[in-house]
């Protein structure tokens, strides 16, 4: 678990930029990255870490730690990890950066300072959430401090569960105070903001979870600040696909299926639809989603034995990009389909917050759960649906051990 929870930040770490070139394609050299580090509360001795291409040690010694980074690119996304809190910044060829924290608090409050234009954007933000919306901040703080450090450190079943809870407990806080305060405050934040790299981050992050008429209304404002080199990028794809929805109401159990147009990767379109007098199971993924990586040689298993009975539908949320390549390294035997904007409109429709989630249609077209991939999902509902009671053995006996190992 140790290794799997590493390998998470890693990752997560990786994907705070884009694929780089090698230093022997670089047109030219670029200067040095001075970054100095002044702490408080952390012990002589302590390693802390920086990932970009490689990850590099640092050690604190007298409070203080200095190192020199070779770019190469003008403008870089680095990773700084403490204990097992991540904070992104960003760095530019030429100009010094200096990082001032507090050990008692996680990498994610730390202050990082210097003259590129997208850090002092995001230190702009940071400063508005930790003064306006303080009970969020502290949240975001003690989560990454101590529940993950929690997480990290369990060796038993009993204080796994323990730690589990408690991320929830803190999730669903944080997930409130995003609802009653976080999202209006940021919207009005962002309204008189330039654009920004955390523009993007934030506002799809908002829609995410809002879109009522007036976030939606000044979301619109915003996006009008996004130029045109990024209009390729996953995340602005899918906000503009939010932007565009015109769902009046989101679908609900008991009703009548909402019904899109939908392609595959032959470019034929779908309804979602045409296979009414089966049961139907929309699968709403992304290439992202490690549990809908886990989930899917399952499913293709499910429905090699049951596709006389039921329907499987994945419903990608990705790129054009990502779900053609998720296609040609992962092949499956049920339906892959997607939409221009990300999939956007069936996702707002059916109100969907997070992958996988399912929605389960039957022979008549009425929707009978909408439910995200919750292990109590595949143990106590699906199956209601898909009688099969081998496959389902095999794949609880999978989550148990992946999530016990």
């Amino acid at each position: 678990m140790k290794r799997n929870f590493l390998a998470l930040l890693l990752v997560l770490c990786a994907m705070a930029g884009q694929a780089q070139k090698s230093k022997k394609s670089s047109p030219a050299p670029l200067d040095s990255i001075v970054i100095e580090g002044v702490f408080t509360n952390i012990p002589d001795g302590t390693h802390l870490q920086i990932a970009r291409y490689e990850t590099q040690d640092v050690i604190v010694k007298d409070g203080k730690f200095r190192i020199v980074l070779l770019p190469q690119q003008k403008e870089e996304i680095y990773c700084l990890y403490h204990k097992q809190s991540i904070r992104r910044f960003y760095a530019e060829a030429g100009k010094p950066i200096k990082i001032t924290g507090d050990g008692t608090h996680s990498a994610m409050t730390w202050l990082i300072e210097s003259d590129n234009f997208e850090q002092k954007e995001n230190n702009a933000y940071d400063q508005f959430i930790k003064e306006n919306i303080p009970d969020y901040y502290e949240l975001k703080d003690k989560l990454h401090l101590t529940a993950f450090e929690t997480y990290y450190d369990i060796s038993s079943q009993k204080e796994y569960a323990k730690a589990n809870q408690e991320i929830q407990a803190i999730q669903i806080k944080l997930y409130a105070l995003k609802t009653e305060k976080y999202t209006i405050a940021m919207i009005d934040f962002m309204m008189d903001r330039p654009f920004s790299k955390r523009m993007i981050r934030e506002l799809y992050s908002l829609l995410e979870d809002d879109k009522s008429p007036a976030i939606i209304e000044k979301a619109r404002e915003i996006f009008k600040k996004y130029p045109q080199e990024v209009m390729n990028q996953s995340e602005v794809k899918k906000t503009k696909g939010y932007l565009t929805v015109k769902v009046k109401d989101k679908a609900k159990v008991g009703e009548q299926m909402k019904d899109f147009t939908l392609f595959d990767r032959e470019g034929n379109k779908h309804q979602l639809s045409e296979f009414k007098g089966k049961t139907t199971i929309l699968i709403f993924t992304s290439t992202t989603c490690g549990g809908c990586l886990f989930i899917k040689p399952f499913f293709d298993l499910l429905y090699k034995r049951n596709k006389d009975k039921a329907e499987i539908i994945s419903i990608y949320v990705d790129t054009e990009e990502n779900w053609k390549k998720a296609g040609q390294e992962n092949k499956v035997s049920y339906h892959e389909w997607h939409s221009q904007e990300c999939s956007a409109e069936p996702k707002t429709a059916y109100g969907i917050v997070a992958t996988p989630s399912y929605v389960i249609i039957d022979t008549n077209g009425k929707i009978l759960e909408i439910s995200p991939g919750t292990e109590d999902f595949y143990r106590d509902t699906f199956f209601k649906y898909i009688p099969d009671e081998e496959m389902k053995k095999v794949l609880m006996d999978a989550i148990d051990k992946a999530l016990h190992s």
